[in-house]
């Protein structure tokens, strides 16, 4: 007879078991096919294929999935709130399923108890709509958050608590990637298939059937279908695609070409098919979902983290990331958003931690040159903390995985070669790497309409940002206008964009600094053309906040704007000059320190930021311009510029430079009796000084600076509990500290 590998009570015969069993294994891989035509950017066909949404938990899950992916890469509220009802259904539907497996005793799965599957699914959708409240960068909406992530972690932590009773293996030594549990299974389902290995590292894979599988034609033939299904999803020819493997690189770059050998994606082919896919689906769920779960509570701000310390809940980002790489390694769902989270990590536009934190050699660890005073015990935690997140997964986690993460994603190109998602994802790995110039080639050259718009959205603002940092603001500004068009929010945002884009330009014509020989350089036959553009966007970008809100609440960024434009505003009036003309320091170079410009500008564009910042500096003060400009600069935009010069001054090598003239921002903040002032002007600027600080102290001292690096940082997180941008800039700090912890 056909084996399952499943126990019931009498109320369900054999014939009925086998049919719930393969119907579910049917149900799970449509679902699965169905995600992964919306990383392949074909959301409609992937949606058309959950025609039975209403009554099938995982394919009402699978929406809320393909709602999610499109809600958290384009933000807009209409589509927050259809994930967000989706995904509540989808939690009372998983419900009920899990509860009719265990009393059924169902067990579809070779390795976990009944209902494991549904448990997973029901943790799922409670974390990814706690995430839809997280990412809207609200306390409040965090704050509320709090309780799905509760039930979503409890569920978690019960399926390993579950699966570590069963098979001994505990969450520290390998969390769930059980095969010698699946190979060892009685399941035709988790069967292991004969295999051998292309060049390309694929598998070519033939079905394994015994002849007691043939006496039940009918049933075998179902099988069968599954798992060919499953097979073709492996290879990525299941979507309609040529298989994989013929679109392999080695290396980034949109002209890069050829096949690429890897033994790691044997490995990971192997232990693919080696699963059922529920078995494949709950591990790879598991992992996915604490990873993140894990990651996303290292990230949280101070002001939220001290909410969840008290509810007993804390993460660790080395077990995240980890746990996120082994999710990746799935080809499913689960390995696309893991690779997404981890891609932006990495190399989001938002960098949690530093690149200037970095770690010192070996020998300099073991042996400090500027510190000999520091014992070698502390140096080898030091050493130990960036190492022991490899053991048992091979994997670095704070620091940039390098070659394993840029070969995920040149994988996840061939899989899904139609997705501008990937395309994006290539261009900000490209532009992390300093190759900005190319990052904006590969973004130009994608040569189809972007199905999702919000992935459109999200390619051109990043395009438009990397043109900023290459000074290339003509472009930049048009594309920033463009995104009004594509998307529904933030629309004054992005005209606030546009006037610092065209402002700068009027200034790199107005001071004869303008750069040779490039694409889209400023053209100084328009400078006045470039002042009346500013002055019109910067005067209507406050306007048009209060128009489209997201989620019914006004952002960060928009009470920020509002806040600079009525400055101008305020100095217009007073020193009777222009709208441009009585702006302060850089309003695009202010940007681009949110969206973690500077570590992304090669040397020629610091060199060009550091003198543009000087345009509006005070004459004969440190790094001015000397234009002889008649409005004066205020002590509060003289802060913001030594701030941003002294970071340039710093990724330029210059660190004594650099700190000096950022100690003249932490001298202001300072009173008489050496307590850190509360200065309301500017707010985001004096944590950030501080959190500078502490790198400028890294940079200087390395290991003899951590105690001071850590008092500098814990002032930056003590400032305040509530700021404008608050979220942001606490992020950053928070990451920091935890990058020196245990050191």
């Amino acid at each position: 007879m056909f084996r399952l590998p499943f126990q019931r009570q009498a109320t369900l015969s054999d014939d009925e078991a086998a049919d719930k069993l393969m119907h579910e294994a049917y149900n799970f891989e449509t679902a699965l096919k169905a995600m992964d035509y919306v990383l392949d950017d074909r959301t409609s066909i992937g949606i058309d294929l959950l025609s039975n949404h209403k009554e099938i938990a995982i394919q009402k899950l699978a929406l809320g999935v393909i709602q999610f992916l499109e809600a958290t890469l384009g933000f807009e509220p209409e589509t927050m709130k259809k994930a967000n009802e989706t995904l509540i259904e989808a939690e009372s539907m998983c419900w009920k399923e899990k509860q009719n497996n265990e009393k059924w005793n169902l067990k579809t799965s070779s390795i976990y108890p009944p209902g494991t599957e549904y448990a997973v699914t029901y943790a799922e959708a409670n974390l990814l709509n706690a995430l839809l409240m997280l990412l809207s960068e609200s306390a409040i909406e965090s704050v509320k958050a709090l309780y799905k992530l509760r039930r979503a972690y409890h569920t978690l932590d019960e399926i390993t608590r579950s699966t570590e009773k069963l098979t001994g293996v505990s969450i520290e030594q390998d969390l769930v990637y059980l095969s010698a549990s699946a190979n060892t299974s009685t399941s035709s389902l988790s069967s292991a298939p004969s295999e051998k290995t292309t060049s390309s590292g694929f598998a070519e894979v033939h079905l394994p059937l015994n002849p007691q599988q043939k006496k039940d034609e009918k049933l075998v033939k179902r099988y069968e279908k599954i798992y060919n299904m499953k097979l073709k999803r492996i290879e990525g020819s299941h979507i309609g695609n040529s298989p994989a493997k013929e679109r392999l690189r080695n290396d980034l770059g949109y002209k890069e070409t050829g096949d690429t050998t890897s033994e790691l994606d044997h490995e990971q082919t192997q232990q693919n098919h080696d699963h059922s896919v529920i078995d494949e689906f709950i591990h790879s769920g598991v992992n996915l979902c604490f990873g993140i779960l894990q990651v996303v509570l290292s990230l949280v701000p101070p002001t939220i983290g001290k909410v969840l310390s008290v509810v007993g809940f804390k993460g660790s980002r080395e077990m995240g990331l980890k746990m996120l790489w082994k999710a990746s390694d799935q080809r499913n769902i689960h390995g696309g958003i893991g690779l997404l989270a981890l891609l932006v990590f990495y190399d989001g536009p938002f960098q949690f931690t530093d690149v200037d934190f970095d770690v010192p050699t070996l020998t300099e660890i073991v042996d400090p040159p500027e510190s000999p005073s520091v014992g070698r015990s502390l140096s080898l935690r030091k050493m130990n903390t960036e190492t022991r997140a490899a053991i048992g997964a091979g994997q670095p986690t704070l620091l940039h995985p390098g070659k394993k993460l840029s070969s995920a994603l040149l994988k996840a190109r061939a899989l899904f070669p139609n997705s501008g998602l990937w395309l994006l994802q290539e261009g900000r790995m490209l532009a992390s790497a300093g190759r900005l110039e190319e990052a904006v080639d590969l973004m130009d050259a994608l040569d189809k309409k972007i199905e999702m718009k919000q992935v459109e959205a999200l390619l051109i603002f990043d395009r438009a940002m990397i043109l900023c940092f290459l000074h290339r603001y003509e472009r930049a500004a048009k594309d920033f206008i463009k995104l009004v068009d594509i998307n529904a929010w933030s629309h004054g945002l992005y005209y606030y964009f546009a006037g610092a884009c065209y402002l700068e330009a009027y200034r790199m014509c107005e001071a004869k600094n303008i750069l040779k020989n490039g694409k889209d350089q400023v053209d100084p036959a328009k400078q006045e053309w470039y002042k009346e553009q500013a002055s019109k966007y910067l005067l209507e970008a406050p306007e048009l906040v209060g128009r489209k809100k997201f989620m019914a609440k006004t952002m960060p960024f928009d009470r920020f704007l509002i806040r600079k434009v009525k400055g101008i505003k305020e100095a217009s009036a007073k020193y009777g000059t222009s709208t441009v003309d009585s702006v302060g320091t850089s309003l695009i170079h202010e940007l681009n320190y949110f969206w973690n410009g500077y570590n992304r500008m090669p040397p020629e564009h610091l060199e060009l930021a550091l003198k543009m910042l000087g345009y509006s500096a005070k004459n004969n003060t440190p790094f001015s311009f000397n234009l002889g400009r008649t409005l004066p600069e205020s002590k509060d935009e003289a802060m913001i510029r030594y701030t941003l010069q002294s970071i340039t001054l710093r990724r330029l090598g210059r660190i004594n430079e650099g700190e000096k003239l950022l100690d003249v921002v932490i001298d202001h903040i300072t009173g008489s009796d050496g307590k850190l002032l509360r200065l309301h002007h500017d707010p985001w600027l004096y944590p950030a000084s501080l959190y500078e600080k502490a790198l400028f102290v890294w940079k200087r001292e390395s290991t003899g600076g951590l105690s001071q690096s850590r008092k500098w940082l814990k002032q930056a997180e003590d400032y305040s509990d509530d700021y404008e941008l608050s979220t942001r800039i606490g992020m950053k700090i928070k990451a920091a500290i935890d990058r020196l912890e245990g050191l």
